[in-house]
């Protein structure tokens, strides 16, 4: 993963640095604001991502877990071993693709944002 990540940032060097020369100041600003805008959502949400995938929100969880079950009454259909099975292949994807998520959330967010940067110091040389 950190090949790409390597190279998604010199992507958007280069991309920025090609397009800062080539494209009038006067042009660059709306591309340096969606640019950023972007980014810094991306990194929002990849920031997410990262804090709910280590667990920080489990106590509160496990609570409003036990609070429900003292509110409402379980079916007893929820009780068989049919529905108490876990998929272990699912889990495991559904892990993998969390985990790639979170880093091209991250990644990209983090390039873009390198990206408005480097035309930002474009449109005030």
């Amino acid at each position: 993963m950190k090949k790409w990540l390597i190279l998604l940032l010199a992507l958007s060097v280069i991309s920025s640095v090609i397009l800062g020369i080539t494209i009038q100041a006067g042009t660059l600003v709306p591309l340096i604001n969606q640019s950023f805008l972007i980014g810094l959502f991306l990194l929002i949400v990849g920031s997410i991502a990262v804090v709910t995938r280590s667990g920080f929100f489990t106590i509160f969880l496990r609570g409003f877990k036990q609070l429900k079950g003292m509110f409402f009454r379980k079916p007893r259909m929820m009780d068989s071993d049919i529905v108490q099975a876990n998929d272990f292949a699912f889990e495991e994807k559904k892990e993998s693709f969390v985990r790639v998520g979170t880093s091209l959330f991250l990644t990209s967010g983090t390039g873009l944002i390198v990206f408005s940067i480097i035309l930002t110091c474009f449109y005030y040389l």
